[in-house]
């Protein structure tokens, strides 16, 4: 196997940066060797600095995908973090709900900010369906919600828009009344039936872009991916998410996370069931 030096790695390391906000400190120097291994050996390149040539001279369009793919983590699975989801069951959903059948003019719009292989969307979208139907609520339906997926590696969007999944993917949160209910078997795999499927829009995006095209939103998880961004750039996106957020709009991290630099642009509300972020009113 070729070793990556470390002037090669301080060169991969500020592409990352440059291109998806990822801060990589030097722990991660043996990371990105094996990640980028199998890229050495098919592009055909003797060591990783031919390697970063090629991407430098943008005549295989492919290497920046296929380098952002490898480096970028999509550790996620059905249901993470409990809290949000109970939150949004006993809170967010009800009140958007109550509002919806006061008002009946405006969709209730989702972002999924770093979509992954989908799992995060398509968990809100059974949470939806399973809280329509067990209440008994027909005055509001699915077709009143639009949901958004966004993730900077496009490899991760084209699983997520299959809706396949492997027997240990499907298994990972994932009750099996509700894959049952949700899913069709195919040979070893899962796959989400297209009447869910189809109601998410997947598109690649690079959290580094503004935000103001996307719209406005009722809910955005942005969960997991900041704690690999630099400090600049998780203030930026808090920043950009206050512009994106509609009144009463709520942001969701990750359960875990903490990061100071959000205290400036949103209000900490902790619930019994879990924690959830609105816009601070100086902010608006």
């Amino acid at each position: 196997m070729v070793a990556l030096s470390e002037q090669e790695y301080q060169l991969f390391q500020r592409y990352i940066a440059e291109k998806c906000g990822i801060a990589l400190d030097e722990s991660k120097a043996y990371l990105v060797e094996s990640r980028l291994a199998k890229l050495l050996i098919d592009s055909q390149c003797d060591s990783f600095s031919e390697l970063f040539a090629l991407l430098e001279s943008h005549s295989d369009a492919n290497i920046e995908t296929r380098v952002i793919d490898a480096i970028t983590t999509n550790e996620t699975y059905w249901f993470r973090d409990p809290g949000s989801w109970q939150m949004i069951t006993t809170e967010w959903l009800p009140q958007k709900i109550a509002a919806m059948q006061a008002r009946k003019n405006q969709k209730i719009r989702v972002w999924s900010a770093a979509a992954s292989t989908g799992q995060e969307i398509y968990s809100l979208i059974i949470l939806i369906s399973e809280y329509l139907k067990n209440n008994h609520i027909t005055a509001v339906t699915i077709d009143d919600f639009e949901f958004l997926a966004t993730d900077i590696s496009t490899n991760v969007l084209t699983i997520a828009r299959r809706g396949y999944y492997d027997p240990i993917t499907i298994m990972r949160g994932l009750k099996p009344d509700l894959r049952d209910a949700y899913f069709n078997r195919e040979g070893t795999s899962w796959v989400l039936k297209e009447a869910y499927r189809k109601r998410v829009r997947f598109e690649p995006f690079n959290l580094q872009n503004s935000f103001m095209l996307l719209g406005k939103f009722d809910l955005v998880f942005c969960r997991n991916v900041l704690i690999y961004f630099t400090e600049a750039l998780r203030s930026d996106v808090f920043k950009k998410t206050t512009q994106v957020l509609k009144p009463e709009g709520v942001l969701l991290i990750g359960a875990a996370e903490i990061y100071y630099s959000m205290d400036a642009y949103f209000q900490k509300n902790i619930t019994s069931d879990g924690t959830y972020f609105t816009v601070k009113e100086t902010t608006k």
